[in-house]
């Protein structure tokens, strides 16, 4: 559970998710980037957004479950710190259930990106540059976008998350009972 600890931890510095985007004027250094942190967005923002307005395009950058982030990782931290001063039979049970909690909270803050991007490309205002057509980019990989071709990524603190939950599932395993012919040897 130490290392789990130290995995949410890193989660609250870490960008969870980013994007990525080329297009033939912007190659190479130049390409724009996104990059969601708990409780904040970071990156090209203002570039995007002037370009935005040729698409019709909204970025969601202030939304509850963004803001609620940092809440929820801090808790998972406070909680996996609180797991380890329990007897090992309490020990487990808790680590199963917040491993439970954390499988659940990863499945919902992934749907809940996934509809947020939806909503970017689907409820759009009127555009400058007709005809680009209602889209979804994917929550991971690449999708044309007009010119551009979006690349959608896990960041570093989302593979921290991911890591923090194995260590929390795995600490709910039980000793290996002792074997019999290794405990005659010894006495």
């Amino acid at each position: 559970m130490a290392g789990a600890a130290i995995l949410l931890a890193a989660t609250l510095v870490l960008p969870l998710w980013s994007t990525r985007m080329e297009a033939p004027q912007y190659k190479g250094s130049e390409a724009l980037e996104v990059h969601v942190y708990a409780g904040r967005v970071h990156g090209d923002l203002h570039e995007i957004e002037l370009l935005n307005q040729y698409v019709g395009v909204h970025l969601p950058l202030e939304t509850p479950e963004l803001a609620a982030a940092p809440w929820v990782l801090g808790a998972f931290l406070a909680i996996t710190l609180g797991v380890q001063a329990l007897p090992a039979a309490a020990r487990r049970r808790a680590a199963l259930g917040l491993s439970i909690v954390m499988a659940g909270v990863l499945l919902g803050g992934g749907a809940l990106l996934q509809y947020r991007l939806y909503q970017m490309g689907h409820e759009r205002t009127s555009t400058i540059m007709e005809g680009v057509p209602d889209f979804t980019p994917p929550l991971l990989g690449s999708k044309k976008i007009a010119n551009f071709t979006a690349f959608m990524s896990l960041g570093a603190g989302a593979w921290a998350y991911l890591g923090a939950l194995a260590l929390a599932a795995w600490s709910t395993r039980r000793p290996p009972a002792p074997d019999p012919a290794r405990v005659r040897r010894q006495e």
